[in-house]
C-alpha cells in the first residue's frame, strides 16, 4: 500500500514566494517537488543540507528570512 503525503504549510513573504516558483520553474521541477528533496537531504543529514549563516552586514532582525549559503 502506497502511503499518503500529508500538507505542510508554511508562511512566506509574497516576493519570497514569487521568487521560488519562479525559481523552481526554471530548473524544470515544481515548488512541491523542490520542498519534498530540501526534506529528504535534510532528513538524510538530520539538519540543514548546507551550511547557513548570518549576513555579515545589516540589521539580522529585519532581514529573518534572508540566509547566507556558503559552499
Amino acid at each position: 500500500m502506497k502511503d499518503k503525503m500529508t500538507p505542510i504549510v508554511a508562511k512566506v513573504m509574497p516576493e519570497e514566494k514569487d521568487r521560488f516558483f519562479a525559481a523552481t520553474e526554471q530548473i524544470g521541477t515544481t515548488p512541491s517537488n523542490a520542498i519534498r528533496m530540501f526534506i529528504a537531504a535534510f532528513n538524510r543529514a538530520g539538519t540543514f543540507p548546507f551550511e547557513v549563516g548570518v549576513p555579515a552586514t545589516g540589521d539580522v532582525r529585519r532581514r529573518r528570512c534572508d540566509t547566507t549559503v556558503i559552499g
